[in-house]
């Protein structure tokens, strides 16, 4: 056949995600922070699901509520169930709390967003917030059950309450295994000598073994900087940056690759700025001790032993 009489190529419509799919893909940015995907074509409940899923994602948790997508039917009087909850007094937020349903991923990512502001503003005392962790342990789409457990283990060891611990615990999932045995060595850790790492000076690049009471400060802070001026720290802070790709050995002696490249930029902007800190670059360092959600403020005893590790949801905002 002449090419000028051959039939047009096939053109491939990718099929329209189903709604697992498209809430799949929403949690998946959500998490990682990226722009969550555009609108899915959807049709009937699902789409109504999925809008009230993107609304508990993207509403300002300090500034009002995800606007309810249903006119009628379980997922209205779930998503106002939450609504109410939000205006309610602390002494009826325990049973609402409680009482709450979690059918829809979307009520769960937005409770999740809202008690997480409430208890970073310190508007949770201690009992409302073990409440909110519990129900969202419980029930509730895997993502937001993760970060449920996450909080309440970091609680848990800001507080050095083993009785939390074991109850939360009691309550999770057989494939959280390596997340708790991570907190148990935390909390092995407390009352003991502090840990040794290798880390490299800034803006030396020096390797060094040392451990963290040989860094000349009670108080050690783990943190990768960000965008901008560099954090001021308090005195008697020291200042430990661990790398975002650390994938550098434990034991290896120089750095090199990805390491490097992150080592040398971060010297530049110390040397810069006139300051000094230190440069962890193996992140199975940090997994090996527990250490695994940053940021993290460690604080010594008089004798150089750890007295207290707050660690990622428990960690302050800043050094």
């Amino acid at each position: 056949m002449p090419p000028s009489l051959q039939p047009p190529p096939a053109v491939i419509v990718p099929a329209a995600p189903g709604h697992l799919e498209a809430e799949h893909a929403l949690f998946e940015a959500f998490d990682w922070g990226r722009p969550l995907p555009p609108l899915p074509r959807l049709k009937g409940p699902t789409a109504l699901d999925y809008r009230w899923l993107r609304a508990a994602a993207t509403f300002a948790a300090d500034r009002g509520l995800p606007a309810n997508p249903y006119a009628t039917g379980s997922g209205r009087r779930e998503a106002e169930a939450f609504r109410r909850l939000t205006a309610l007094p602390e002494a009826r937020l325990e049973a609402a709390l409680k009482a709450l349903p979690l059918q829809q991923s979307g009520t769960a990512l937005a409770l999740w967003r809202w008690g997480q502001f409430r208890v970073r503003s310190g508007a949770f005392p201690v009992g409302l917030r073990r409440i909110w962790e519990d129900r969202l342990l419980t029930a509730g789409p895997a993502l937001t059950r993760g970060y449920a457990l996450r909080h309440a283990l970091c609680w848990a060891l800001a507080e050095q309450d083993e009785a939390r611990f074991a109850e939360v615990r009691s309550r999770t999932s057989p494939g959280s295994g390596e997340t708790l045995k991570g907190f148990q060595r935390l909390f092995g850790l407390l009352g003991g000598p502090s840990p040794q790492l290798r880390l490299w000076t800034l803006p030396g690049l020096e390797y060094q073994d040392l451990r963290l009471d040989q860094l000349g400060s009670g108080r050690i802070w783990f943190c990768p900087p960000e965008d901008g001026p560099l954090p001021e720290l308090p005195a008697g802070t020291a200042w430990i940056i661990p790398s975002l790709s650390g994938n550098l050995d434990e034991r290896d002696a120089s750095l090199t690759g990805a390491p490097l490249t992150e080592g040398q930029a971060l010297a530049a902007r110390l040397r810069t700025a006139k300051r000094a800190a230190h440069f962890a670059p193996s992140r199975k360092a940090f997994e090996q001790l527990g250490l695994a959600w940053f940021p993290i403020l460690i604080e010594l005893d008089d004798k150089g032993n750890l007295q207290a590790i707050r660690m990622g949801d428990a960690a302050p905002g800043r050094p």
